[in-house]
C-alpha cells in the first residue's frame, strides 16, 4: 500500500449506481486539490452483470488507473467476492490488498471469504431512516469511504450537494445519509494508513469527450454532425448539451453516411463542422471520406475505437483501427491521422486539427479509444488563446480562378460558396485545375497525373513543420518503449518501475500516427531493445514503424477489451528485455 496514494473501487451491477457513486469520490479528491485518474468498467447492459468504478488519487500526478485496491465498496456479493479473489485478475486489475478495507451491507451473507478486513455496516438500514431510495446506501458508503482515509466531511457534503443540483430535500437527505455513514465508521472500524496532502491547488476533472468537444469549440466548430455509439457519443452528448451555451448547432442524423456529408457540405460552405463515430460508424463513413479526398474539402472526423471486429465489445476499449483509418477509402489520397494520449492532449490535439484540415485541404481524423474517451482525469489548466487559421482562401474577383490549380505545395486557393467572381466546379470525379470532369484519360493522361501528384504532395510542408516527437525518461535510456494513443499513462508508470528496478528505459510517445514523424527514426536508432506496447492482437503500429524505419522491434499487445495496468506491464516488459 502507497501512503501517499488511495485506490478505491466501487463494485455492482449495472443500475446500481455505480459511476455516480465512484464521481462523486472523484469530484471530492479533485476539489481537494489532488490529481485524480478514473477508470469505468462496464458492460453493454442496462441491468445486472457486473460493473465497477475505480479512482485513484494522490498529491502528485498519477496517469493511469494504478496498481492495487486499497477501499472496496461492493454493493453486491459478486463484486464482494469478485473484487476480493486474489485468483480474479481482471483484465490485470489488482484485487483488493491486505492493508485493504471492504465495505458492504451487512445483509450479505454466505460469501467467500479470504484473509482481508471486512467492514459489515448497515447500509441499508442507514439509508433507509432518510430516503425510501435504495440507491442511498451508494452515499452512506460514500460516506464511510471518506472517513477509512481521514477525508473532511463538509468537502464531500459540498460535492453532493453540488451533486444533485442543491435540490433542499434530496440534497440534504443525501448529506445527512453519507455523515451517518461516515460517523459509523469512525466510531467502529479502523482508519488506513493513508496521508493524502490536500491542497488549494484547482484543477478540472474532465472526460476525453468533453475535451474533445471543448477542443473544437475553442478552434471554431459551428456544427458538429453525429450518430450515437459508443464511445464517440461522450463527445456527442457533451456538445448536445452545451450547444446553446457555445452557439453550435448539434445535428443527430439518421447514420453515419449522411453525418459525413453534411460535415462535408458544410465545410465546402466555409463552417467548421465535424463528425464523429467509433469504428463500426466510421466503417459507413469511408466512401465520403475518399470524396473530400478528391474534392479537397477541409473534414475533421473524431474515430473513437472500441474492440471489435462487427459490434464486438462495444463498451470495452482497444486500438485495432489504425489500419482501418489508414487505409480508409478507395485510392491513394492524403490524410493526417491524430492520436491523443490523454485527456489534455485531446483538447490541443483536437483543436489543431481544425487549423490542419484547412490549412491543408485534407481530411484530418482524430483517433481515441474508449479508455481515453471515457474515464475522467484531472486536468490543471487549458490555454485557451488559439489563432484561427483558415489557410488558402481565394479573394473576391481573383483573375482566371483555378479552384485546383497545380501549385508548387499542392495547395490551391478555395473559394466559399457565393464569393464574387470565383464561379468553379467541385466533383467526386477526377478533374483538371478549374474542376471540370476528366473522365476519359486517354484523351489527356498528364492530367490525371499531374492531379495526383498535386493531392499527394500537400502533406511535404505538414511533415517538414511536425513539432518533436514527445518522449519519457529518454535521455539516458538504453531500450526504448514505443507506445501511441491513450496507452500513455501506464506505459510511462510502468517504465518509471522498471526504472527503480535498474532498467534504463524511455518512452517514445506517437501521438500523430500518420503521417509519422522522421525523427522517430533518429529516437530508435541504436537501441538494445525497442519494445511496442498496443492495445490489439496483431500490432498495428508495430507493423507500421518496421516498415517506416525498418528497425528490430519486440510486441506486447493486449486485447482483451481492457486498459494496460502499470505493474503487470513492467513485469511484461522486463521479460522481454531479459530474453
Amino acid at each position: 500500500m502507497k501512503t501517499d496514494e488511495v485506490v478505491i473501487r466501487v463494485g455492482g451491477a449495472a443500475g446500481d449506481g455505480v459511476q455516480s457513486a465512484g464521481l462523486i469520490i472523484a469530484k471530492t479528491f479533485t476539489r481537494m486539490g489532488l490529481h485524480v485518474n478514473t477508470y469505468n468498467y462496464y458492460q453493454s447492459i442496462i441491468r445486472g452483470g457486473q460493473s465497477w468504478y475505480q479512482i485513484r488519487a494522490s498529491d502528485r500526478k498519477v496517469r493511469s488507473q494504478g496498481d492495487g485496491l486499497d477501499v472496496l465498496i461492493a454493493l453486491n456479493k459478486d463484486a464482494l467476492e469478485r473484487h476480493t479473489n486474489p485468483s480474479i485478475n481482471e483484465g490485470g486489475a489488482s484485487p483488493l490488498t491486505k492493508e485493504g478495507v471492504a465495505i458492504f451491507d451487512k445483509g450479505l451473507t454466505n460469501f467467500q471469504k479470504y484473509d482481508l478486513d471486512y467492514v459489515e455496516m448497515p447500509l441499508n438500514e442507514i439509508a433507509s431512516k432518510h430516503s425510501k431510495n435504495a440507491l442511498m446506501k451508494n452515499t452512506v458508503a460514500i460516506g464511510a469511504t471518506m472517513a477509512s482515509i481521514g477525508i473532511d466531511f463538509e468537502t464531500l457534503a459540498g460535492v453532493i450537494r453540488d451533486q444533485f443540483g442543491n435540490k433542499g430535500e434530496v440534497a440534504e437527505q443525501n448529506v445527512n445519509a453519507a455523515r451517518e455513514g461516515y460517523e459509523f465508521y469512525k466510531a467502529n472500524f479502523k482508519k488506513l494508513p493513508i496521508k493524502l496532502k490536500t491542497s488549494n491547488k484547482k484543477y478540472y476533472l474532465m472526460s476525453g469527450g468533453e475535451t474533445l468537444g471543448l477542443g473544437a469549440v475553442n478552434a471554431g466548430l459551428k456544427m458538429y454532425v453525429g450518430y450515437p455509439m459508443t464511445p464517440a457519443s461522450s463527445a456527442l452528448h457533451y456538445l448536445a448539451a452545451h450547444q446553446k451555451d457555445f452557439g453550435i448547432f448539434v445535428k443527430i442524423p439518421e447514420d453515419e453516411i449522411s453525418a459525413i456529408n453534411m460535415a462535408i457540405g458544410a465545410n465546402y460552405a466555409g463552417v467548421r463542422a465535424m463528425t464523429g463515430s467509433s469504428g463500426g460508424g466510421f466503417s459507413l463513413m469511408v466512401e465520403a471520406l475518399g470524396m473530400a479526398g478528391m474534392m479537397e474539402v477541409p473534414l475533421v472526423v473524431y474515430e473513437s475505437q472500441r474492440a471489435g471486429p462487427s459490434t464486438g465489445l462495444p463498451t470495452k476499449t482497444e486500438q485495432g483501427d489504425l489500419n482501418l483509418v489508414l487505409g480508409a477509402s478507395q485510392g491513394d489520397f492524403q490524410r493526417i491521422v491524430l492520436a491523443p494520449r490523454n485527456v489534455e492532449d485531446v483538447f490541443y490535439l483536437t483543436r489543431e486539427a481544425f487549423n490542419l484540415a484547412e490549412k491543408y485541404q485534407t481530411p484530418v481524423i482524430v483517433m481515441s479509444d474508449l479508455y481515453v474517451a471515457e474515464h475522467y482525469e484531472t486536468v490543471e489548466n487549458l490555454d485557451l488563446e488559439f489563432k484561427i487559421d483558415r489557410g488558402k482562401i481565394a479573394e473576391p474577383g481573383m483573375k482566371d480562378y483555378k479552384r485546383y490549380e497545380y501549385t508548387k505545395d499542392g495547395i490551391s486557393y478555395r473559394a466559399f460558396p457565393g464569393t464574387a467572381g470565383l464561379t468553379h466546379n467541385e466533383d467526386s470525379d477526377e478533374h483538371n485545375e478549374y474542376g471540370d470532369v476528366v473522365s476519359d484519360a486517354v484523351t489527356d493522361p498528364t492530367l490525371r497525373v499531374e492531379s495526383m501528384k498535386k493531392r499527394m504532395k500537400k502533406l511535404d510542408a505538414y511533415i517538414k513543420s511536425m513539432p518533436p516527437t514527445p518522449t519519457y525518461r529518454y535521455d539516458d535510456a538504453e531500450y526504448a518503449v514505443v507506445q501511441w494513443g491513450g496507452t500513455q499513462g501506464s506505459v510511462e508508470e510502468a517504465v518509471d518501475i522498471l526504472r527503480e528496478r535498474g532498467h534504463k528505459v524511455g518512452v517514445v510517445e506517437i501521438n500523430r500516427p500518420y503521417p509519422l514523424n522522421p525523427d522517430i527514426g533518429k529516437l530508435l536508432s541504436g537501441k538494445k531493445k525497442i519494445v511496442v506496447v498496443e492495445n490489439n492482437y496483431t500490432g498495428q503500429m508495430n507493423k507500421l514503424l518496421r516498415s517506416e524505419f525498418l528497425v528490430k522491434t519486440e510486441l506486447i499487445t493486449k486485447y482483451d477489451g481492457e486498459s494496460f495496468y502499470p505493474g503487470a506491464l513492467a513485469d511484461e516488459i522486463e521479460a522481454v528485455l531479459k530474453r
